[in-house]
């Protein structure tokens, strides 16, 4: 059982229906719950992959009464192994179990520095230390693991985040896609990709659009994806004379267009796992500028694939971005670096292959330490 919040257009969202997706006829059986109805855009790849999927409706915040059916879903349908595939979804998989009986738990740490209360911090560590391991995406979430939680790091598994380069290979070349977005051919482009809530500080990249805006006139930047806080940004983008340089798009399902329309990749992020948006950049060759949290430093080779910043400094953010825009090839070599690194080392085959492994050895009752 590989159980998540949402299959909306996300990062982790994309790797539990690839995931599932590659295993299905394998040695594992795949079965995915969303712990909400929102299922687009992945729910229906699922159904289409003939991966069975399970639909919880949620009301509130925490609710006993999705517990309940979790641990129903998970007796009819007889699961042996229960992945959480986030970590406000561990407590629902661990109570559901505990009601169960039967099947064995493995958590995730997929975010590093959350952002939690107190009682949510004693939380998540009670039940790290009562699962049976603790799947990490980075190295860097493992040690937050063991340092904030107390988990033994012997019970720590590291799985990175996988990504397949072949979804970014855009048939046509940088004009024509930029031509669909109604980018100038010759402009340098920066994007941005991610949820628009307070986590991605958008709000931070505008800032750094307009100090760039300042030293190179031409250039342009997409804010791409959906969220609560779009009409905010635009209303900031607006007051700070962007209208013209800052695209909002909102949700796209050609990223491999999207990416190729780009010269460069940034984030802003307060906090992060092991961002797949960083990883897809790479893939499609771009260079990517990022603050230095979660895992971004085990991705971002620094002056080799891309260059990190402090979160929370968009004059640090401007003055990469700017650093990048201002090389000769516009920072093609960095991106080339990226690529090769991504196709060697962060493949989605390997990352298949270390959960079948881990599943595995938890079916047969053999765990050797990590």
């Amino acid at each position: 059982a590989l159980v998540i919040g949402q299959l909306h257009a996300g990062g982790s969202e994309r790797e539990v229906a690839e995931l599932a997706m590659a295993m299905r006829g394998g040695s594992c059986a795949p079965y995915v719950y969303c712990l909400s109805e929102v299922i687009e855009p992945f729910g229906p790849l699922l159904e289409k992959a003939g991966v069975p999927l399970r639909v919880l409706r949620r009301r509130h915040s925490f609710e006993l009464r999705r517990v309940i059916a979790l641990a129903r879903f998970l007796r009819e349908d007889r699961i042996d192994i229960v992945l959480s595939f986030a970590q406000p979804v561990n407590l629902y998989c661990f109570l559901a179990l505990a009601k169960w009986r039967r099947g064995r738990f493995l958590a995730s740490s997929r975010v590093a520095d959350l952002p939690e209360s107190r009682a949510e911090k004693w939380v998540n560590g009670f039940v790290y230390r009562h699962s049976l391991r603790v799947v990490a995406n980075s190295r860097f979430g493992a040690e937050s693991a063991a340092k904030i939680y107390g988990v033994p790091p012997g019970r720590i598994e590291v799985i990175l985040n996988g990504v397949d380069p072949a979804r970014f290979e855009y048939q046509g070349g940088q004009e024509e896609a930029r031509r669909e977005l109604g980018l100038p051919a010759a402009a340098p482009v920066v994007a941005l990709v991610g949820r628009l809530e307070a986590q991605k500080r958008v709000d931070l990249f505008l800032e750094a659009a307009r100090l760039v805006s300042l030293a190179i006139p031409e250039c342009r930047f997409l804010v791409v994806g959906a969220g609560e806080l779009m009409d905010r940004l635009k209303k900031m983008a607006t007051e700070m004379g962007l209208d013209s340089k800052v695209l909002f798009t909102g949700v796209r399902k050609d990223m491999d267009r999207i990416l190729a329309a780009t010269d460069l990749l940034a984030s802003s992020s307060d906090f992060e796992g092991l961002p797949n948006v960083v990883m897809e950049s790479m893939a499609a060759g771009k260079p990517v500028v990022a603050t230095d949290v979660g895992g971004c430093r085990e991705l971002i080779a620094e002056g080799v694939t891309g260059f990190l910043l402090p979160a929370g400094d968009p004059g640090a953010l401007a003055e990469r971005m700017t650093r990048v825009l201002s090389l000769p090839d516009r920072g093609r070599s960095l991106g080339a670096a990226g690529s090769h690194r991504i196709r060697s080392e962060f493949s989605t085959a390997a990352m298949v292959r270390r959960f079948e492994e881990l599943f595995l050895r938890v079916g047969r009752k053999t765990l050797p330490a990590p």
